[in-house]
């Protein structure tokens, strides 16, 4: 999915900044008049600061949207980890606390599959040979986080499976990507995830 997205999805970060930074101003205004004190340009400032602020973080989530989940069924299949004959199995999950609702996108061979915040997964069957699984944020967040591409190649019977994990950078965030082989370490960090349906499958 593009990264950018129309002037018009940021409307409601703009008016949500609007409103707080009003509540704001008139709420510490009036809260500091009562004591009769004049507090002068303090309540327009702060009200601004938590405007801006509030503005920000809307307009990171921007690009996120609601996902379906798995079903009980979906997911312990996954957890079972069986691939559909002739297939591999490729996995995808994010953990860790920065950006953590922020809704990652993720694409293999440039073929959107879901969306995942953290900390959830998704699986889809890839065919045999060379892919590759693509990362990146929309909204906002799209444009302090570096996208991310990893490559690989499945067999028939293979279990794929990547960790995603942003990481805060001086200018600009980034996505670090981990293959995790251990069977048994994948089994015990995805099983307390919630899983998301893939909107699409990659067997290709």
């Amino acid at each position: 999915m593009d990264a950018s997205l129309p002037m018009s999805k940021y409307i409601p970060a703009i008016v949500v900044g609007f409103l707080a930074a009003v509540l704001v101003s008139f709420g510490l205004g009036a809260f500091v008049a009562a004591y009769g004190a004049d507090a002068g340009y303090l309540p327009s400032f702060l009200g601004l600061m938590v405007g801006v602020f509030a503005a920000y973080i809307m307009a990171n989530l921007a690009g996120t949207r609601r996902a379906k989940a798995a079903t009980p069924e979906q997911k312990q299949a996954v957890l079972d980890f069986r691939p559909e004959p002739g297939q591999a199995l490729l996995i995808i999950f994010r953990e860790g606390f920065v950006g953590k609702a922020v809704g990652m996108d993720l694409s293999v061979n440039d073929r959107f599959i879901a969306q995942i915040k953290s900390p959830r997964f998704t699986a889809v069957s890839v065919a045999p040979g060379g892919h590759k699984v693509s990362m990146a944020f929309g909204g906002l967040a799209g444009k302090q986080n570096k996208p991310t591409v990893e490559g690989f190649i499945a067999k028939p019977g293979d279990v794929v499976a990547f960790r995603a994990v942003m990481q805060m950078g001086a200018l600009k965030n980034r996505i670090v990507v981990e293959r995790i082989e251990s069977r048994e370490t994948l089994s015990l960090r995805l099983k307390p995830m919630t899983m998301i349906a893939p909107e699409a499958q990659a067997s290709v």
